[in-house]
């Protein structure tokens, strides 16, 4: 998703106490910074935060990492975030946001971090209308990938 540069996000999030911004010094010891044992569930890509907003309020037993590319989107999520805790009169710490190129994803997550569930929330970078079915983008041509939405199960060959 293209969106325009926030000048005030970068600030935002430097100041924010739920925002990451060295996570290569948390490898392997991501359970200490939550201070619990609770699991540890990760999104790659989280975009403006719409998702991992409203599944970590309503999950405090669970620890939450999204990570995400862009300073803009992650200011985005991070007031997203911010919005869902104060609507339900909760005090934010179950989360964090960073940001990461997650082709480098091991730089930052170890064998002891213990991640037991990722989150990838396919969007469509693509422009509406010209691109006709347009799965093969997730997977390239000739492989093969199954997952399951909420509503139902598909497989892509």
């Amino acid at each position: 998703m293209r969106i325009r540069f926030k000048p005030w996000a970068r600030p935002e999030l430097e100041a924010s106490k739920f925002y990451i911004d060295n996570p290569e010094s948390y490898k392997c010891k991501w359970q200490e910074l939550f201070n619990n044992n609770n699991p540890i569930h990760l999104e790659l890509g989280c975009g403006k935060g719409g998702f991992i907003s409203k599944i970590s309020v309503k999950n405090p037993d669970i620890n939450y990492i999204a990570i995400d590319l862009v300073d803009a989107m992650l200011g985005l999520a991070k007031r997203k975030v911010e919005e869902e805790y104060n609507q339900n009169n909760k005090e934010i710490n179950n989360i964090y946001l960073t940001r990461y190129d997650i082709e480098r994803i091991a730089n930052i997550f170890g064998r002891d971090d213990k991640i037991e569930r990722i989150y990838i929330n396919f969007c469509n970078p693509w422009p509406r209308g010209k691109h006709h079915g347009g799965d093969e983008r997730v997977v390239g041509i000739g492989r093969h990938v199954e997952f399951r939405t909420l509503d139902h199960h598909r497989t892509v060959s």
